[in-house]
């Protein structure tokens, strides 16, 4: 214990005392300034931060400060909760994380400061509209009524009016992306895999846009068709020469031509044959022609079949009384009757129908038809080939060649009518 004398200090204790009434003011500054953080008491203060919870009893009543000295790391833009706490009593303190949460609707991007706001809150923040049909994507299985975290990515992605034209009509869907495939689909429109779809099914829909289908089906279709008949020509001794007689009637057969049409829309675009199919077939016309040759003339009288054995040409018109409607001039004169040579003056061996001329009067090769001037005999369609001795005689225009004499004589020396065919 220091001596004090009534004339005071000396000058040692006078130095000691400064000495400590300098440190007892030192002591009493950091007093005071601990005293601005501290209460006279301590307090218990719980901390929530999420799942995670700390309890502590401190002396401070700076929330941040607690919640820092509790080993906590706020960060600027963190909130604290602080609804049950107060500086004298303690209580509870909650830390209420910022979350930054990245926003994106048809390429534009805002981010929003989140707290415990949902999704569907920070979508309004964002300032983005949402329209019915739109899709909000934040995530697999994230509905828009959860919370948001952070770093948490929302899609907006807007809805286009895709038009489908089919069948004659226009039906019209909402999407959000996707394939022609998904819009079809979603529009209850079936399509085979013949049909005309575009753009094509796997095509991928941006914006507004429109498809067309165009319905394709392949139909067979037939078509009837006649065959025609041959004709057949037998020879029948029993029949005399120039004598026909149709012994089976020709019929046309039919068969069924067949196309596989390709139908677009209602219309033939396209047919394919694809074959035929015979039906009925044809019956052959046969037709006997007499080899019997006739020895009398008279077996011609008045029955219009003509002497000639010379296919009368399709481009000679005969009318009803075997007159030929289409000729050059007609000559009327006398015709003698041949019969037995064996070659004509033109090389030819003779038959009726080739006949002896003036080849001065009537050129070889004309062509000829000839019927007596009473029209009881017809000679028929004839070529002048040949020449004789008739011309000499003066007695005949023409020689008409005959099967036989007997003929000959009975045809003596008639009146004829020859129409000059060229």
């Amino acid at each position: 214990m220091p001596i004090f004398s009534k004339s005071g200090f000396n000058a040692s204790e006078k130095k000691s005392f400064r000495a400590a009434s300098f440190i007892l003011v030192l002591v009493i500054a950091a007093v005071s300034i601990l005293c601005i953080f501290t209460t006279t008491s301590p307090i218990d203060v719980t901390i929530f931060d999420g799942e995670k919870t700390v309890t502590l009893i401190t002396g401070l009543t700076n929330p941040r400060t607690i919640v820092e000295k509790a080993g906590f790391n706020l960060d600027v833009n963190d909130e604290l909760i602080l609804d049950d706490f107060s500086e004298d009593n303690g209580g509870t303190i909650e830390i209420n994380r910022s979350k930054l949460v990245r926003v994106e609707s048809d390429g534009n991007v805002a981010y929003v400061l989140a707290y415990d706001d949902t999704v569907s809150e920070i979508i309004d923040k964002s300032g983005f509209t949402i329209e019915k049909d739109d899709v909000i994507d934040a995530g697999q299985d994230v509905s828009t009524s959860e919370e948001v975290y952070d770093g948490m990515q929302v899609y907006i992605k807007t809805a286009y009016t895709i038009t489908i034209s089919h069948d004659g009509t226009q039906d019209k869907v909402t999407m959000v992306g996707g394939t022609v495939k998904d819009a079809l689909e979603k529009a209850e429109i079936t399509v085979t895999e013949d049909d005309i779809v575009s753009p094509s099914l796997d095509s991928q829909l941006i914006g507004d846009a429109s498809i067309t289908i165009k319905r394709v089906k392949y139909v067979t279709r037939t078509e009837k068709e006649s065959i025609p008949y041959f004709t057949k020509t037998e020879q029948n001794s029993d029949m005399y020469v120039n004598e026909t007689k149709v012994t089976t009637e020709g019929v046309e057969g039919t068969k069924e031509l067949i196309y596989l049409d390709k139908v677009v829309d209602g219309v033939v675009v396209s047919s394919t044959f694809k074959g035929e199919k015979v039906t009925a077939e044809p019956v052959t016309k046969v037709i006997n022609v007499g080899t019997k040759r006739i020895n009398h003339i008279s077996a011609y009288e008045g029955n219009g079949a003509p002497i000639s054995e010379m296919e009368v040409p399709s481009s000679v018109k005969l009318d009803e009384n075997g007159v030929p409607v289409n000729y050059n001039y007609v000559i009327t004169g006398k015709a003698t009757a041949y019969t037995g040579d064996p070659i004509t003056a033109t090389g030819t061996v003779p038959f009726p129908g080739e006949i002896a001329v003036d080849p001065t009067e009537i050129p070889y090769g004309s062509k000829l038809y000839i019927v007596s001037a009473d029209g009881k005999y017809v000679y028929g369609y004839a070529i002048a080939t040949d020449t004789g001795g008739f011309v000499e005689m003066g007695n005949a225009d023409i020689d008409l060649f005959m099967n036989t004499e007997e003929m000959c004589q009975e045809w003596g020396n008639r009146q004829v009518k020859i129409y000059v065919l060229n």
